[in-house]
């Protein structure tokens, strides 16, 4: 598969309507090769956290208890949907006190995350990046050995890619300003 072509058609998957399944081989192997990553002074400040298909249910009733402390109704939809993926990884960014080196190790962050996301395309895992807001409470950090100095930038819901997810148009004619 061509770069621009990955791209262009990599979609976030979304449905979770059936029970899922994925290769955790290719899924290692991407995360490995994600790691090529542009990262300042070679700080490679990434680390994930792989939750298997097995360990989902588990997972989700720890997480939707801090989640969603007072509505089981929330916390049953949350296990109905998880527990369908083919797994999910966890995404930590190291921090750093100092403001340039914090950015900079963020940016490789998402440069990781990026490769990752394409790489699983290339690979035929469907992926969703997530960003719920309960990934900034504490309990969560912990329940997922995250280090104090570390922040968990998103999950990364795991698919297949059997549904059809539309192709939006992108908005670039407002991206390039002249200096």
């Amino acid at each position: 598969m061509e770069l621009q072509e990955a791209i262009a058609n990599r979609r976030s998957y979304k449905k979770y309507k059936r029970d899922m399944q994925i290769d955790d081989d290719a899924l290692h192997e991407a995360i490995k090769q994600a790691a090529d990553a542009p990262n300042h002074k070679f700080r490679e400040p990434w680390k994930v956290v792989h939750v298997t298909k097995d360990r989902l249910g588990d997972m989700s009733k720890q997480l939707s208890q801090i989640a969603y402390p007072n509505d089981p109704e929330k916390q049953q939809n949350h296990y109905n949907d998880v527990t369908k993926l083919g797994g999910m990884l966890v995404v930590t960014a190291q921090q750093d006190p100092r403001q340039k080196q914090n950015l900079e190790n963020f940016m490789a962050v998402g440069a990781f995350t990026q490769n990752l996301l394409l790489l699983l395309h290339e690979a035929g895992i469907g992926s969703c990046w997530k960003t719920p807001t309960f990934i900034f409470n504490p309990e969560v950090k912990e329940m997922f050995n995250v280090a104090a100095d570390e922040s968990i930038v998103g999950f990364i819901y795991l698919t297949d890619m059997e549904e059809r997810v539309m192709h939006r148009k992108r908005h670039t004619d407002d991206i390039i300003r002249t200096f």
